[in-house]
C-alpha cells in the first residue's frame, strides 16, 4: 500500500534530519560566525564589563573585565571571568528547519532555506548571550554578582531567558518558519489527515456516497 502524504512527509523529515546532521555538524563554525557577532555586539552594547569574544570553532568565549579569586598554590589570585557559549546546543534548529523544507519541496526552496536560515540568527543570538550570562551571574559567584550588578530578579530573568532559549526558542521557531513559508502544503496535510480519519472511522462494507 502506497504511503499517504502524511507519512511520505515524516519519513522524508527524519531522512534529510539525518541526512545533514553531519554535514551541518562539519561546517557549523562557518554558519557559527553570524550568530556569535550578533551576540558579542549585543553584549558590548548593553554590559560595559564586557570586552569583547573570541571564537574558536562553534565555542564562543566571552572575554570580560569581571575579577574572581582563583585558588593558586597556597594563595588566590585574581582572575576573570570568561565563560564559553557553543553554538551547537542552539544552532540545530537550523538543521531542523532545513529536513522539513527539503521533505515538504515548497516552490522557491533555495530562497526560503536561505530567509529562513537567517531569520534563525536572533534565535542562537539569544541562546549565546543567556548562556554567557549565565557563566557571568552564576559561576562568578557573590564577587561577580556585585561587580556586575546582576542581582534579585535579574538573575531569575537569566536562568529564564536561557531556558526559554534551550527548550523553547530553539526547537520550536524553525518549526513556525517552517509553517509560515509552507501554507499551501500544511493544507494539504490537513486534507490527508481529514481524509485518512474519516475512511478509518467509516464502517467496513459500506460505499461512502
Amino acid at each position: 500500500m502506497p504511503l499517504s502524504l502524511v507519512g511520505r512527509f515524516l519519513l522524508g523529515s527524519l531522512f534529510w534530519l539525518f541526512a545533514l546532521m553531519l554535514p551541518w555538524y562539519y561546517v557549523a563554525s562557518f554558519l557559527a560566525v553570524p550568530a556569535v557577532t550578533l551576540a558579542s555586539e549585543i553584549m558590548r552594547l548593553l554590559f560595559s564589563w564586557v570586552e569583547g569574544v573570541e571564537l574558536s570553532g562553534t565555542v564562543a568565549t566571552l572575554l570580560t573585565q569581571v575579577s574572581v579569586l582563583v585558588p593558586q598554590g597556597n594563595r588566590n589570585v585574581v582572575g576573570y571571568i570568561s565563560p564559553d557559549g557553543n553554538y551547537l546546543v542552539f544552532g540545530y534548529g537550523t538543521v531542523l528547519f532545513w529536513a522539513l523544507m527539503l521533505a515538504s519541496k515548497p516552490t522557491r526552496l533555495g530562497l526560503k532555506l536561505l530567509v529562513g536560515s537567517v531569520a534563525l540568527i536572533p534565535v542562537q543570538a539569544w541562546g549565546l548571550c543567556f548562556q554567557w550570562l549565565k557563566g557571568v551571574a552564576f559561576n562568578g559567584g557573590l564577587r561577580a554578582q556585585q561587580y556586575t550588578g546582576l542581582q534579585g530578579w535579574e538573575l531569575e530573568g537569566i536562568a529564564y531567558g536561557y531556558q526559554f532559549g534551550v527548550l523553547i526558542l530553539t526547537p520550536l521557531v524553525p518549526v513556525l518558519l517552517w509553517v509560515l513559508m509552507n501554507r499551501s502544503f500544511i493544507a494539504r496535510l490537513w486534507v490527508a489527515m481529514t481524509l485518512r480519519g474519516a475512511l478509518d472511522g467509516y464502517p467496513a462494507g459500506k460505499s461512502m456516497k
